[in-house]
């Protein structure tokens, strides 16, 4: 619907889909087989999540705090499954930003060798400050060498 109201108006600008880290590898399926379908220009992966499994904060402060998604460290691992899995899965045919859990130049670079195109910071942008990204493009330049 967007693609052809965009066309209508002579316009072009990239649609993305932000999908969660907690899919299933069925619902990952459906996203690869609707990217094609819908001709969607990427995935963003992955939003927040809302496990909270190995988390080392006690219940009653989790509760107290509330359900809001949870991101930063403990969604790096996941986010790299998921990145991965739509990669393999898609035969690399869409872009994926990589996005969960980067903090370093490291990250970054796992993200990349699991199948993102690009890589998107928040928390880590957050806690580390601007030199974050400086950092993230001198590591991903010196693991091309």
């Amino acid at each position: 619907m967007l693609k052809l109201e965009m066309a209508s108006l002579n316009k072009s600008k990239p649609i993305l889909l932000k999908i969660a880290p907690d899919l299933t590898t069925s619902q990952l399926d459906d996203i690869v087989s609707i990217i094609d379908q819908v001709k969607i220009d990427g995935v963003i992966a992955t939003n927040t999540t809302i496990n909270r499994v190995n988390l080392n904060t006690n219940k009653d402060q989790l509760d107290s705090i509330g359900l809001g998604g949870l991101s930063g460290k403990p969604l790096k691992n996941k986010s790299l499954e998921v990145i991965s899995y739509l990669h393999k899965k898609s035969n690399g045919s869409f872009p994926i930003i990589g996005v969960g859990g980067i903090y370093n130049a490291e990250d970054a670079v796992d993200a990349l060798n699991a199948g993102a195109s690009l890589v998107q910071v928040y928390s880590g942008f957050i806690y580390e400050g601007p030199i974050l990204v400086k950092n993230i493009c001198k590591g991903i330049l010196k693991s091309l060498h």
